[in-house]
Order: C-alpha cells, then structure tokens, then sequence
C-alpha cells in the first residue's frame, strides 16, 4: 500500500491533475523541454476504463477527452482559477486509504489568452466547467518514477462528469466622441 504521510489531500491532488491539463507549452522552447502532450498527460490521470461524461453525453472514451482538450490549444496561455473545490472521502474505506480516495467536485473557469489580437488587446475565450470525479486507487498502475514503492501515488479518476460552456471575453470598444 502507499504510503498516505506523503500523498497529497484529495482535493488538492485533483486540482494539481487537472491545472496539468492546461498547462499550455511554449511553442519557443524545443519540444524535449516541452509539457507532455495531453493524451499521455489524460492517459495517466484516467483508469483505462474509467466513465467520462462530456455535458452528460457519453460515456466517451478518453482519446475522446483529450481530443476536446486539444481543440482549445490555439491559444497563447491558459489560466485556471478555482471557484470552488470540494471533497467527499470514501466512508467504505477503514484504513489510511480512506483519506486518499473518494469523490472530488467543484467549478473552474479557464481563461484563455487567444494568439490575435481585438483592439490592441489579446482577445480572451472564458471556459466555465463543473465537475465530479471519483478518484480510486489503482494498485496496477505502473510508473516510472524514481519514488520508492511506499511513496507512488496510484489514484487515477474512474468516473468524471464534465460539464462545461464556452464564451468569449466581451470586447469593450469605446465610443467615437464627435468634436
């Protein structure tokens, strides 16, 4: 088993997961100092057969997940900005994994900083979403990693709903004053 003095509160593990998954690469820096690209980034947050629900459609695959997260990668930098976050731990566990696992919900908005401009500001996409993820441990997973045994952090999400809605950033242009 892990070694839970080590591991991360749930909540706060989620959070970390999913700001990875906005991480946006520079696109100056060569690619062997890059972020790994989602697919691998969503392949090891997601058990292999976890439920994933997109605006209560699915379940979908997780290529499918990534591809919508690569569909928004035309910008320039991502932010996430936690609204809220929230975790339920799994009263059905009665050892120190209980404190590991369970459900995590909450709502974040990303904000999106677009690469073209609208009146000499960068345009800006607002992404709000609402989620649930149960997180579970996967005693499977194989990792490099250079931790010790007692040390790997196996949790994975096995079922996630992700609602989400997408809005540009209003443009403020002002008024021309006559003279």
């Amino acid at each position: 088993m892990s070694n839970n003095s080590s591991l991360q509160q749930l909540a706060q593990w989620a959070q970390s997961k999913i700001n990875a998954l906005y991480d946006h690469p520079d696109t100056s820096l060569p690619d062997d100092n890059s972020a790994p690209p989602i697919a691998s980034r969503v392949q090891s947050l997601f058990a292999p057969t976890a439920q994933i629900y997109l605006n209560h459609t699915g379940p979908v695959p997780p290529e499918e997940f990534s591809k919508q997260l690569e569909k928004s990668f035309g910008t320039s930098k991502a932010e996430v900005e936690w609204k809220e976050c929230f975790e339920v731990l799994d009263d059905n566990e009665h050892d120190a994994e209980s404190e590991t696992v369970g459900i995590v919900a909450g709502y974040f908005i990303i904000t999106r900083t677009l690469k073209f401009r609208i009146r000499a500001a960068p345009a800006k996409n607002y992404t709000h979403v609402s989620f649930s993820a149960k997180i579970s441990n996967n005693p499977d997973l194989v990792q490099t990693s250079e931790k010790s045994i007692g040390d790997r952090d196996t949790r994975q999400i096995v079922q996630l709903f992700y609602t989400s809605m997408s809005k540009p950033a209003p443009v403020h242009i002002q008024g021309v004053h006559r003279t």
